[in-house]
């Protein structure tokens, strides 16, 4: 009986090594056929072989960004290499900041230009707010180095731009949401009517200005001006006016009403006189509110490049066309042009 026992044990274990070498056969053949699958189906990783740039492509990259805020000329000065060991080190420059480009701001115009570029550029602060030093390296070489200094005595004074906006009406809630919290400043050109002025509140909140054009007549009849109207009522126009809109010690006339051509205008011309108010016709500004959105932003960048030394303009424009190119229209603020409040270029074109 034992012997027996011991012969079904031998005739077994046979057949256990076979099913094990089995399984393993098949999970080895299983894994391999996984693993081909996932050479297919897992992306590559692509690799992009560095590219050393060349000590020139560094130095016009560089002055690229000087050249964006105008300040090749008097501000740029080449001087002699502070590390004389190295060989590739071509291009060293001592740049003078003006106080009206940070140079944060500067240093964030410089990576901006190299941000595809194989480079590496190193910036320290040697004196608070006042030094630091940029070097710029590719292929493990210092190929370029410059000083930029910040000297506050230094003030650009290229012009001063102001805007006067137009048809803010027409902006969703959305879009007069946004043009009342940007940074930049201006003035909305009002209507007088009951619904502008009660936006004044609105335009005031959010550090805003307003600037009220008149007309002969207005949907509201106490602002409206009249030929045929005593001069009683008419000076009760103005006492109105005065009331809802107290905010500047001047109004505009649209040049294409016949308020101006009225024999009632020369009277109230010496009532507001009277009250210390100046009458200033529209068209006396740089007025591009009437042309397409295309040649609108070629009369601006036009009247922008031809700023001289120390001139005020201010330019009358579409809200919609101010808000869509905010961006655009602040990069001229880079030639050392001020944007400057509305109501300060009125004051300043006039002679006030």
């Amino acid at each position: 009986m034992i012997a027996s026992d011991s012969s079904f044990k031998t005739k077994l274990e046979p057949e256990k090594f076979r099913i094990v070498f089995l399984f393993l056969f098949a999970l080895a053949i299983f894994l391999l056929v996984l693993n081909i699958m996932l050479t297919f189906f897992t992306p590559k990783e692509i690799t992009h072989p560095t590219v050393e740039i060349s000590s020139a492509e560094i130095n016009q990259l560089f002055t690229k960004s000087v050249d964006e805020f105008y300040l090749r000329n008097e501000h740029l000065q080449k001087v002699k290499s502070p590390k004389k060991k190295e060989d590739s080190l071509l291009f060293s420059y001592r740049l003078i900041l003006p106080y009206d480009v940070p140079v944060p701001v500067f240093l964030k115009s410089v990576f901006d230009n190299f941000r595809k570029k194989d480079a590496e550029i190193t910036s320290v602060e040697m004196v608070l707010n006042k030094k630091s030093i940029i070097e710029i390296s590719s292929g493990g070489k210092e190929k370029f180095y410059s000083e930029l200094i910040q000297d506050t005595s230094r003030h650009r004074n290229n012009g001063s731009l102001a805007f006067v906006l137009i048809d803010y009406e027409n902006l969703s809630a959305v879009d007069l949401n946004k043009l009342l919290t940007t940074p930049e400043s201006f003035a909305f050109l009002l209507q007088p009517e009951k619904e502008s002025a009660e936006f004044t509140k609105t335009i005031l909140e959010n550090h805003k200005e307003y600037i009220v054009e008149l007309t002969a007549s207005s949907p509201n009849s106490e602002f409206t001006f009249e030929e045929n109207f005593p001069l009683v009522r008419n000076k009760l126009a103005i006492n109105s006016l005065l009331r809802y809109y107290p905010r500047n010690n001047f109004f505009f006339v649209n040049q294409q009403t016949t308020l101006l051509s009225s024999n009632v205008y020369e009277k109230v011309r010496k009532e507001f006189s009277k009250k210390k108010y100046k009458l200033f016709s529209s068209n006396s500004f740089t007025n591009l509110s009437k042309l397409k959105e295309d040649e609108c932003g070629k009369r601006f960048f036009a009247e922008a490049g031809s700023m001289q030394k120390g001139e005020v303009k201010l330019i009358i424009l579409p809200a919609n066309y101010f808000l869509n190119s905010i961006d655009k229209i602040a990069r001229v603020k880079k030639r050392g042009i001020r944007f400057i409040p509305a109501t300060e270029a009125v004051l300043q074109l006039k002679g006030q």
